[in-house]
């Protein structure tokens, strides 16, 4: 009967147990790596951004974004690159805020300047009409008179010309300003006509202004 001697202090196993011992060591590292990748997968697939997430947004969505872009501007419009970004969709709600006499006058006077930027073919309707009417607010009609001649150019004259009458003292003087830098003869006999008539200084400035800008 053959005895096992246990090896000696010191003793190098044989190949085979020492092949036996690292398999665990492997398995493990194998297993611990594993893990790591599908971690780092995982923790890629949540980080990744949606592509499609904005594809398509709802109505509402695009009223909001409207009214808080508009809020956020602290003077003239906001540039076309940021209304290019949230799509056509804007451009109805920029031309309901125009003519809503319940919003507030500093937004109505935005999206004016909004409205004639990103599409002053739409834009000529609702800037008129908002610059005809007497009850909304002066400022308001203020940035609507420059606006109608940045949406129709010279066609906006008539309907200028109508504004040199107005109650609003700085609807006039706006109006005299959009006339001489619409320049052209008609321009330019609606205010040398209404220069003498005029009784407001500032008025009578604005006219002047207007004439200096005037192409001959």
């Amino acid at each position: 009967m053959t005895t096992t001697r246990p090896p000696r202090p010191g003793a190098v196993p044989p190949p085979a147990s020492r092949r036996l011992a690292w398999r665990p060591v492997v398995l493990g590292a194998v297993l611990f790596a594993g893990a790591g990748g599908l971690a780092r997968v995982n923790t890629s697939a949540s980080a990744e951004p949606s592509l499609t997430s904005n594809s398509t947004t709802p109505a509402g969505d695009v009223h909001a974004q409207v009214v808080a872009l508009l809020d956020a501007t602290r003077t003239g419009a906001p540039p076309e690159e940021a209304w290019r970004r949230l799509g056509p969709g804007a451009v109805p709600v920029l031309s309901a805020l125009v003519v809503d006499p319940s919003a507030p006058a500093a937004r109505r006077t935005l999206a004016v300047a909004s409205l004639a930027l990103v599409d002053p073919t739409s834009g000529a309707t609702p800037i008129r009409a908002v610059l005809e009417d007497a009850k909304a607010p002066a400022e308001v009609r203020v940035s609507a008179a420059g606006a109608l001649g940045r949406c129709l150019g010279l066609d906006a004259i008539p309907t200028l010309i109508t504004r040199l009458q107005d109650p609003e003292l700085q609807v006039r003087e706006a109006v005299a300003v959009a006339l001489g830098r619409l320049g052209g003869q008609q321009a330019r006999q609606a205010l040398e006509d209404r220069l003498p008539v005029e009784e407001r200084a500032l008025v009578r400035e604005a006219l002047q202004r207007g004439l200096t800008l005037v192409e001959p």
